[in-house]
C-alpha cells in the first residue's frame, strides 16, 4: 500500500506546486494592477497649492518660507517649516512638468514604497501570493494618504529604512545609509522621528536578546550587530539636528504633539471637540471616531482588518525571534490609535511584516498542511477577484463615489473639485481692475495660491502652523455664518471674495447675496463664486460682469459633465452646491434631479432636492400661491423620505421632514383664513 500511495503522489506534487505558483503569480499581478489603479488619480490634496507656492518661493529667492508671504501680514507668524525640502522637490517637479511632473513625483514615491514592501516579503518567502496580500492590505488601508504631500516622502524613506533594518546591519557602511536617509528625512517632513523609533526598536530587541543569551557560537556576531545598531541610532539622532533650525527643528515634532495633546485635539471624537480649532481637522482624530462615516468607512474597516492580522503577526514574529520587527509594528500601531493620519504608516509596515511572519509558520500535522493549502488556494482566488473588482470600480468611478471621496478622480491633471483654478485665473485676468484684499475660504485657500497674482494674499491657507489658532477659528466661523462678515471684511479691508461652494461656505455665500448693496456677484462656475465690493473703483468690472440667476443654465452644465454615471452624478451633486448656496433653487433642483437619475442611491442629492423644493414652497407661500406651495412641500417630504430609506438614521433629513410637515400644517391654517399673511420663510 505504501508503494502504491507514493507512486500515486510523486507526480502530483510538482503539478500542484506549479499550479499554486501560477495562481500566486496571478494574484501578484492583479495586486500590482490594483495598486497602480488606486495610485493613479488627479491631484486633489487641499494642501498641495501652498507646498507649490512655498517651493517656488525658495527656487525664486533662495530663502525658506518661515513667515508665510501669501497670507495677510497681520495674521502671519514665524514657524518651523519642517517640510521645506519636500516643498522644493514638489516645486521643481511642477516647474519641469506642471501637473504631469507632480503626478510623476507622486508615482515615484509610491513605487519606492511598494517595491520595499515586495522586497521585505520576498526575502522571507518565494511565494508571490504573500507579496500580493501584503500589497493589497497596505494599499487599501493607506490609500487615502497617497496624495502628494510631504508625508508621502516620509512613507518612502521609512520603508527604505525598514528594509535596511530588516536585512540587518552588516558593516559601518550601513551607518552611512541610515544616517543619510535620516538627514534627508529631517529636511523633508516632520515624521522623521519615526526613523529614530524604528532603529530604537531593533536596538532594544538586540539588547534583550543579548541579555537572554550571553553565550553561543554566534556571540561575536550578535555583539557586532548590537554595536552597529547603537552606532546607527547615535548617527540618526545627530542627523536630526542638521536642519535650518538646529535644535528647534529637531524637537519640532515633540512641540507639535505637545500642543495637540494639551488642546485635546488628538484621539478625540469627530468634530470641533477640543479647545483648539485644530480639533475640527479630522486627520488628527482617532480612527475609532469614524467607524460610521461613509468617506472613511473603507479605510477604517481596512485598518481594523490590518490590526487583526497584525496582532497575530506580532505573536508569530515574537515566536520566530523577530523581536525588532514586532516592536516596530507595535509602536506604529500605538501611533495609529492616536490619529487617523497615522493609519497609513502602520499599514505599510504591518502588512508586509505580518506576511513575513505567517509565511514562516510551519504546519504541525499533515492534515493541517492540507487545510492550509486549501485555505491558501481560496484566499488567492478571493484576492484576484477583489483586486479585479476594486480596480474596475476605481476606473469606473464607483469605488470613490461610494465613499463620496470628492478629492479622488481616476486620471491625470488637477481635480477641479478641489482646485478653484478657473476662479483664481479669472481674478488674475482682472487683477488690474480689482482692489485687494482678497478673502478665500479655508479649504480652497491653498489651492488658489499658485494661480493668484502677487498683489493678492489670503486670510489663511491650510498651513495651520503659519498663523494663530484663533485665525483658523475665525475662518471656520465666518464660513458657517457665525461671524458678522461685514465687520470682518471691513476690519481686514477685503474687497474681493472667492468662495468654493460647499457646506462650510453656504451661509457666507447666502449672506453676501443678501448684502447686495455692499457686494456684487461677478463670477460663477461649477465650483466657486466671486464677489467684489461695491465701490467706485469696481463699477467697471461690476458692469462688465453681471451675473443673474437666469445665466446659470443647468442643462448646459449637465451636457458638459463627462465620465461614468457615478462620476457624473457626484460632479453634478457638487455643482448643485453653487446654486443652492446662491438660493437659486430651480437650477439646484435640476442638477440634483439629474444626479439622482444617474445614481438613485445618491442620498445627498435627494436631500438637495428636498431643500430646493422646500425653499420653492416658501417662495410660493410668501407670494400667496398656497396650492403651489403645498405641491412643493409635498415633493420636499417625498425627497427627504427617499433619504431616510437609503440612510434611515440621517438626522438632517429627519429634522427637515418634521419642519416641512409643520409648514404644511401652517399652510392649511392660513388657507382657512381669508387674506392671511404668507407663511414665514
Amino acid at each position: 500500500m505504501r508503494d502504491v500511495t507514493d507512486a500515486g503522489q510523486q507526480p502530483a506534487e510538482p503539478t500542484v506546486r506549479v499550479a499554486r505558483d501560477a495562481l500566486g503569480l496571478a494574484a501578484f499581478l492583479f495586486a500590482i494592477l490594483f495598486v497602480g489603479a488606486i495610485s493613479w488619480f488627479k491631484l486633489g490634496s487641499i494642501d498641495l497649492g501652498y507646498h507649490i507656492a512655498y517651493g517656488r518661493h525658495f527656487l525664486d529667492t533662495g530663502r525658506i518660507v518661515e513667515v508665510d508671504p501669501f497670507i495677510y501680514p497681520e495674521v502671519a507668524r514665524p514657524f518651523v517649516n519642517a517640510n521645506w525640502g519636500s516643498q522644493v522637490l514638489i516645486a521643481l517637479a511642477e516647474r519641469v512638468g506642471s501637473s504631469a511632473g507632480l503626478i510623476a513625483l507622486r508615482s515615484l514615491l509610491l513605487a519606492v514604497v511598494f517595491v520595499c514592501i515586495a522586497t521585505i516579503v520576498r526575502r522571507a518567502t518565494r511565494g508571490p501570493h504573500w507579496i500580493a496580500w501584503a500589497m493589497m492590505l497596505a494599499a487599501i488601508a493607506g490609500y487615502e494618504r497617497f496624495t502628494l504631500r510631504p508625508e508621502l516622502f516620509s512613507y518612502a524613506v521609512m520603508m527604505v529604512q525598514l528594509t535596511i533594518l530588516l536585512r540587518g546591519l552588516r558593516t559601518r557602511r550601513d551607518w552611512i545609509w541610515l544616517g543619510l536617509l535620516q538627514l534627508v528625512w529631517v529636511n523633508l517632513h516632520s515624521y522623521f522621528l519615526v526613523g529614530i523609533m524604528l532603529t530604537g526598536c531593533f536596538l532594544t530587541a538586540s539588547v534583550l536578546q543579548f541579555q537572554m543569551r550571553r553565550s553561543g557560537p554566534d556571540l561575536e556576531e550578535r555583539k557586532k550587530s548590537l554595536r552597529l545598531l547603537a552606532g546607527a541610532l547615535a548617527i540618526q539622532c545627530a542627523a536630526c539636528f542638521v536642519n535650518p533650525w538646529l535644535h528647534r527643528g529637531a524637537v519640532f515634532p515633540f512641540a507639535t504633539l505637545g500642543y495637540l495633546k494639551s488642546a485635546s485635539v488628538m484621539a478625540g471624537d469627530e468634530g470641533w471637540t477640543g479647545d483648539s480649532a485644530w480639533s475640527a481637522i479630522s486627520e488628527f482624530k482617532s480612527p475609532f471616531a469614524f467607524l460610521d462615516q461613509p468617506i472613511n468607512i473603507r479605510t477604517i474597516h481596512a485598518y481594523l482588518g490590518v490590526l487583526s492580522i497584525a496582532v497575530l503577526g506580532v505573536i508569530a514574529l515574537i515566536a520566530q525571534g523577530r523581536l525588532g520587527a514586532a516592536l516596530s509594528v507595535l509602536i506604529l500601531f500605538a501611533m495609529s490609535t492616536q490619529m487617523r493620519r497615522n493609519i497609513c504608516q502602520f499599514a505599510l509596515a504591518a502588512a508586509p511584516l505580518a506576511m513575513v511572519a505567517f509565511s514562516q509558520v510551519k504546519p504541525w500535522a499533515a492534515d493541517v498542511a492540507v487545510a492550509a493549502r486549501r485555505v491558501r488556494f481560496v484566499a488567492i482566488l478571493v484576492t484576484i477577484g477583489i483586486a479585479a473588482w476594486w480596480t474596475f470600480g476605481i476606473v469606473e468611478g464607483r469605488f470613490y463615489y461610494d465613499e463620496r471621496r470628492i478629492n479622488r478622480v481616476f486620471g491625470a491633471g488637477y481635480n477641479e473639485r478641489v482646485f478653484a483654478t478657473d476662479a483664481a485665473n479669472w481674478i488674475a485676468d482682472h487683477a488690474d481692475e480689482i482692489k485687494p484684499n482678497l478673502y478665500v475660504n479655508y479649504f480652497a485657500s491653498s489651492n488658489t495660491l499658485p494661480w493668484l497674482p502677487k498683489k493678492f494674499r489670503v486670510f489663511v491657507d491650510t498651513n495651520t502652523f503659519a498663523y494663530r489658532e484663533t485665525s483658523l477659528a475665525e475662518a471656520y466661523r465666518l464660513g458657517m455664518g457665525q461671524l458678522d462678515h461685514t465687520a470682518f471684511f471691513r476690519e481686514h479691508d477685503v474687497n474681493v471674495v472667492l468662495l468654493h461652494c460647499g457646506s462650510d461656505t453656504q451661509m457666507l455665500v447666502r449672506a453676501l447675496v443678501n448684502d447686495y448693496t455692499e457686494w456684487a456677484l461677478v463670477y460663477i462656475d461649477r465650483h466657486a463664486v466671486v464677489f467684489v465690493r461695491r465701490i467706485m473703483d469696481h463699477v467697471p468690472i461690476i458692469r462688465a460682469n453681471p451675473v443673474k440667476q437666469a445665466d446659470l443654465d443647468p442643462a448646459k452644465w449637465i451636457v458638459e459633465t463627462t465620465g461614468s454615471p457615478s462620476q457624473k452624478a457626484l460632479d453634478l451633486g457638487i455643482a448643485a452646491g453653487v446654486p443652492l448656496s446662491l438660493a437659486w433653487h430651480t437650477q439646484a433642483l435640476a442638477l440634483a434631479e439629474e444626479a439622482t437619475r444617474l445614481a438613485p442611491d445618491y442620498h445627498e442629492a435627494w436631500q438637495f432636492q428636498g431643500v430646493s423644493y422646500g425653499n420653492l414652497g416658501n417662495e410660493a407661500a410668501k407670494a400667496g400661491h398656497f396650492d403651489e406651495a403645498e405641491r412643493q412641500y409635498t415633493r420636499a417630504v417625498e425627497c427627504f423620505a427617499k433619504v431616510l430609506v437609503i440612510v434611515p438614521d440621517q438626522k438632517e433629513a429627519t429634522a427637515f421632514v418634521q419642519l416641512t410637515i409643520e409648514k404644511l400644517k401652517e399652510l392649511n391654517q392660513l388657507r382657512a383664513k381669508p387674506e392671511s399673511p404668507a407663511i414665514a420663510p
